[in-house]
């Protein structure tokens, strides 16, 4: 079958271009996103880091050790790890010399948001050297990373953790990728700063190692760095391995979602395919070939085509992963040093997975083409009768899909509800409704037209009830487009489907989306209803200590200041599970903010309490103690004061600030509510003064949930073009591939329609009418499936929230309607016109007669 394969390709390749076109957008969507993926599997070596002139770097490595049953031990490294030691300093320092490092928070006024302040000693192993200027000398003088010479002589404001200060520029030094930093003298930076975050050490390695492992055996355990280890102890390299993270998840949804829409569109160009050559089939079957051979013809077909459009497919994907590269860089994803280089297994895998999806395309239409009795294809070759098997396996598949989407949505919702908030669980979900439909298209195609057809009819003062009634509405070409439509089931069919995947996976993915950003915005305004005013960082990575007493001082006010640190639990593994939590000031907690509180109250947090919620390890309740570790490590037993619903809040926990433990960390907000009788006008003019100059901004709460709402429709906005874009796209090529295959099934049509007497400007209107029918019949489809799951993410978050709206994304979803509509009536209408051109009905018979001999 092989050669009977390779000759139906060579003779009627044209059959053969939509899945040609299809399969080959599919895997070069799928190969542009594994290579942009393999290119986020690791930061690339920088030439150029904090600790590249230095042979070797201590670091502290505290960790929470859990053992299991069986005596195995799992680490879990802390979130602030905590300086290294005196002793361990010392050790170190007698194998050669050494360079403390203290980094700390400065940013001079203007400056940018990552600006630190270090030692001006750590400058040299990080290759940072003077372009202008001398080193400074004294508490007061500064040197500037990457600074302009024009600063040199300059006194400037700078802000720290204490606040602010004046400091004088006496030199700068090239900019480096990694870091801006502002240089102090040795013992200005250890004044500011005690804790050793780090040790540049020039000693013998292995001397270095020995002093560690002596030194460390106590409660401050370190770890030494040599080689290419030495540059994760650089923040910038965790500041870009959280870059790789963001662009790793939804490219990793987008080629799932490329393969999955993928599936569905090479099985239904396929399967046009398949139909269109139901004569030669017949054919084959009444010579003698049996049912086993055709479908070995078929897949034989589907595994050459498969080969070619994977191969030519790889190639658009050498193409597109620069392409992604350089809109990722341009959106700020990524930074410029961002590169993609060439990587033999994505390319092996996209190959694979497209001739995978190739066979998987063609299963129900190899059985299909087997089952055909040669009298019947014959037949069914003139005139097109629907297919009841493909129907009924439709009717199944896509019901038992739809039936689990739904239960697992309804589940979702009245189970757990927290899963509702989660945006990558929700994106399994979305794919499982958009699955049920996509794959129900084909059977609800008719009966959605016969409704849409039906209204103008229903609703007409001269029609009745019966179909002939919404045939008469419109005349001779509504008749006929509707016919069509409702005839040649396969063509609908494939008409439908791409405007269903485009339509349900935009209003599914973008509606719940949006419905879990607008239950987050949902969660901050009723967190802050009872607030007045919340005070933020201007430009700044926090609030500095100075804020926070000033505010504090202002009288008739209650101030809450809330700083994000971690904690851990133990969950069964054994191991620490970290949660987002925030140390606040407890007394005035359940005064100035709202929580979902659902055993306990809030007003109960104080020193030696802990607010936990439901995801909690173990289910505590209000009352009990829990055994946590701070940021730091260190272990505690705490009350629980009260137990929240987990929600669209990320914060998983409350504990006074006293039992935070020390840390670098600035206060992120401080929440102040106005004390009864307090005049409103002199409390904020107070609170402006107390915060001018220290890089805050002071917000109603109103400002606070509107910033929250572009943060998040910006942060969505960038994800989902990533999944959605190249998805979409593909989908819309798709639909205008199947109308253009359909042009010589429909070139008879169109003859027989002249002979009966119709205009040429009829029959255009005609199949510009049949095209309408099937994208407005695959958008109604689209939006049903769209409603499930927005309904579904909505009653969930409602359970969390309370009051919060749906959001439904008509701007989006009516621009891709049109687009639907536009490119539909293109691709149907153009060729139509083409071959109409210059001839009668009998002259386009002719031609149609000619190319078939």
């Amino acid at each position: 079958m092989l050669s009977v394969a390779l000759s139906t390709l060579r003779v009627r390749w044209t059959s053969f271009v939509g899945t040609f076109v299809a399969l080959c957008l599919g895997v070069g969507l799928m190969a542009t996103a594994m290579l942009v993926i393999g290119a986020t599997a690791g930061v690339a070596d920088l030439a150029q880091q904090r600790w590249s002139g230095a042979p070797a770097v201590v670091v502290p490595d505290t960790g929470i050790d859990l053992a299991d049953s069986e005596g195995q031990v799992q680490s879990t490294p802390v979130a602030r790890q905590p300086g290294l030691t005196p002793e361990l300093v010392a050790a170190v320092a007698r194998t050669g010399r050494v360079i403390e490092d203290h980094t700390f928070y400065a940013q001079l006024a203007g400056g940018p948001a990552d600006q630190v302040g270090r030692g001006w000693s750590a400058a040299e192993a990080g290759g940072q050297l003077l372009t202008a200027g001398a080193a400074p000398a004294g508490a007061g003088q500064v040197v500037v990373g990457g600074g302009e010479a024009g600063l040199i002589g300059r006194t400037l404001p700078l802000l720290t953790a204490d606040g602010p200060r004046e400091v004088t520029v006496t030199g700068v030094t090239g900019a480096v990728p990694f870091e801006h930093a502002v240089f102090f003298t040795d013992a200005e930076a250890a004044r500011i700063s005690p804790e050793v975050d780090a040790l540049a050490a020039y000693g013998p390695a292995d001397a270095v190692r020995r002093a560690v492992a002596e030194a460390g055996r106590g409660p401050g355990r370190a770890a030494v760095l040599t080689g290419k280890e030495r540059a994760t102890a650089d923040p910038h390299h965790a500041f870009l391995l959280s870059q790789m993270d963001n662009v790793d998840t939804p490219l990793g949804l987008a080629a799932g979602v490329a393969g999955f829409v993928a599936v569905f569109v090479v099985a239904g160009t396929f399967a046009l395919s398949v139909a269109q050559r139901r004569r030669e089939l017949a054919l084959l079957r009444l010579i003698g070939s049996t049912r086993r051979q055709l479908r070995r013809l078929i897949y034989a077909e589907a595994v050459l085509v498969g080969v070619l459009a994977s191969a030519a497919g790889c190639g658009l994907g050498l193409v597109g992963a620069p392409l992604c590269r350089e809109w990722l860089v341009s959106r700020g994803i990524v930074s410029s040093d961002f590169t993609v280089p060439v990587a033999g297994w994505a390319l092996v895998a996209a190959a694979s997975v497209g001739l995978l999806t190739a066979l998987v395309g063609v299963v129900v239409s190899s059985v299909r083409a087997g089952l055909i009795s040669p009298g019947e294809a014959l037949r069914e070759a003139a005139v097109e009768r629907s297919p009841k098997g493909a129907n009924r396996f439709r009717w199944v598949v896509g019901g038992l899909a739809l039936a689990v989407g739904v239960v697992a949505v309804s589940g979702t919702a009245t189970m757990q509800p927290e899963a509702g908030s989660n945006a990558a669980a929700s994106a399994s979900l979305v794919l499982v409704i958009v699955g049920a439909f996509v794959t129900l298209a084909g059977v609800l195609a008719g009966p959605v037209i016969r409704l849409l057809t039906g209204l103008p009819a229903r609703f007409s003062r001269t029609a009745n009830d019966s179909v002939d009634g919404a045939d008469d509405v419109g005349g001779a070409v509504w008749s006929t487009a509707r016919q069509g439509a409702l005839t040649a089931f396969r063509r609908t069919a494939a008409t439908t489907t791409p405007v269903v995947i485009v339509v349900s996976l935009a209003g599914c993915l973008l509606g719940t989306i949006g419905t879990i950003n607008a239950a987050q915005v949902s969660a901050v305004g009723r967190q802050l209803s009872r607030t007045d005013w919340v005070i933020s960082p201007a430009g700044t990575p926090g609030l500095a200590r100075p804020v926070v007493d000033q505010v504090r001082a202002v009288p008739g006010i209650t101030a809450v200041a809330s700083t994000p640190t971690t904690v851990y639990a133990e969950e069964q593994g054994p191991s620490a599970l970290a949660l987002q939590a925030a140390a606040v000031d407890a007394a005035g907690l359940d005064a100035v903010a709202e929580l979902p509180v659902v055993s306990g109250s809030a007003a109960d947090l104080r020193p030696g309490s802990i607010i936990v919620n439901t995801v909690w390890p173990g289910n505590p309740r209000a009352g009990d103690e829990v055994s946590t570790w701070l940021a730091d490590g260190t272990r505690k037993r705490l009350k629980v004061a009260a137990v929240l619903q987990a929600g669209a809040d990320s914060t998983q926990a409350y504990l006074d600030t006293s039992d935070a433990g020390a840390g670098a960390a600035l206060p992120s907000r401080i929440i102040v509510k106005l004390a009864p009788g307090a005049d409103r006008a002199a409390t904020s003019r107070a609170l402006h003064a107390a915060v001018v100059g220290l890089g805050a901004r002071i917000s109603t709460p109103d400002e606070v949930s509107a910033a929250a709402t572009d943060a998040n429709q910006e942060s969505s906005k960038n994800g989902m073009l990533m999944i959605l874009g190249l998805s979409v796209l593909y989908a819309l090529v798709a639909l205008a591939n199947t109308l253009v295959m359909t042009l010589g099934d429909r070139r008879r049509e169109l003859a027989m329609l002249r002979l009966a007497g119709a205009t040429r400007g009829q029959v255009l209107r005609a199949v510009a009418t049949e095209t309408l029918l099937c994208v407005g019949a695959g958008a109604l489809v689209g939006a049903v499936a769209s409603a499930i799951s927005i309904g579904g993410s909505w009653a969930a978050l409602r359970q969390l929230v309370g009051p919060t709206p749906a959001v439904v994304p008509w701007a989006t979803l009516g621009e891709l309607l049109a687009t639907c509509a536009a490119i539909g009536l293109a691709a149907a209408v153009v060729p139509a016109a083409l071959a109409l051109r210059g001839g009668d009905g009998r002259s386009i018979l002719a031609g149609v007669a000619g190319e078939a001999g």
